[in-house]
């Protein structure tokens, strides 16, 4: 093999590793964004679901449950897969908007 073929197989093998660090990237970029939307829509199904709900949330653990049952099944249908984790800070998220809610009808 001559030094031109040698360059050559270089050429060849950096081209090859560009092609998959490329598709690397495409792919956590996307997973990225994947998770951007998931948080945004689930923060969105929460609060519509505590503004639907309204009085006397937290107190009564029916209607928690109602809420936390309803955000999880929306986002299954978008396609997600939702964890016992994604469920605890579901609950989280919640109390936090039902809490905002009420804090701002006390300033109102």
């Amino acid at each position: 093999m001559s030094t031109k073929d040698y360059i050559e197989l270089v050429e060849l093998a950096l081209w090859i590793i560009s092609i998959i660090s490329v598709t690397v990237l495409g792919y956590v970029h996307f997973k990225e964004k994947q998770q951007i939307y998931f948080i945004q829509l689930a923060r969105q199904l929460m609060i519509d679901y505590v503004y639907f709900y309204d009085k006397e949330l937290i107190s009564n653990e029916k209607k928690l449950n109602n809420v936390v049952r309803a955000v999880v099944t929306s986002l299954e249908k978008k396609g997600f897969v939702v964890s016992e984790n994604d469920v605890k800070n579901i609950i989280a998220g919640i109390e936090k908007i039902v809490t905002d809610l009420r804090l701002k009808q006390i300033n109102s």
